[in-house]
């Protein structure tokens, strides 16, 4: 699959899925022969489709280009190396595995990694949170070869704020993590349905 509103710099609804051969492409369908509609396919379970967003994906392919895409790789890649090179010199954090692509996941066997992404979401910058094992990844983007010094100095500054306060309590999305770490999967599985229950409820007026 290919997300195209990611590193194509498209919005969001034009990604693509392809399939090895069309054998496989026909399980995807979703025909309905017994409905009142009468004879229905669809390519997918979600329907048609709008094709606004597929032409603008197309009008943003053509726009950057061959040349575009292979320049923001380049850069994307030298940003790689300079988060890795910023993490090796911080003697509480890892690198949890090399990265070869645009996300560089940070670990550690000393500190509390949920502390450091709580401290950073506080000055305003968005890490992601993962578990087993406990990681902190930041997600490359163009718009880091204008923040990422910024964002270097405020790791090094997080990282000694949760040296200093050892046990200091967690805040945004570190906290869901960092609770989950000690929930049974039977609960977390319940929680999980309960927050899609309330995001997509109808509020009575």
């Amino acid at each position: 699959s290919v997300d195209v509103h990611k590193y194509g710099f498209s919005s969001k609804g034009v990604s693509v899925c392809g399939f090895k051969d069309p054998e496989l492409r026909r399980a995807s369908y979703m025909p309905s022969a017994d409905g009142c509609e009468g004879l229905y396919i669809t390519p997918t379970l979600q329907g048609s489709r709008s094709g606004a967003q597929i032409a603008q994906a197309w009008a943003t392919l053509q726009r950057v280009g061959d040349d575009g895409y292979r320049e923001m790789a380049r850069d994307i890649a030298g940003l790689v190396d300079r988060v890795k090179a910023t993490v090796k010199s911080i003697p509480e954090l890892k690198l949890l595995v090399e990265p070869d692509a645009a996300i560089v996941p940070i670990s550690s066997d000393t500190i509390d990694i949920y502390a450091v992404s709580s401290v950073l979401e506080s000055k305003g910058w968005n890490m992601f949170t993962g578990q087993k094992p406990k990681v902190m990844s930041v997600c490359l983007g163009e718009q880091h070869l204008q923040s990422l010094d910024a964002w270097a100095d405020d790791l090094r500054a997080a990282v000694k704020e949760v040296v200093d306060n050892p046990g200091m309590k967690l805040s945004g999305a570190a906290a869901v993590y960092g609770a989950a770490s000690t929930a049974p999967d039977e609960v977390l599985d319940e929680i999980l349905r309960s927050y899609n229950d309330i995001r997509t409820m109808v509020k009575k007026k």
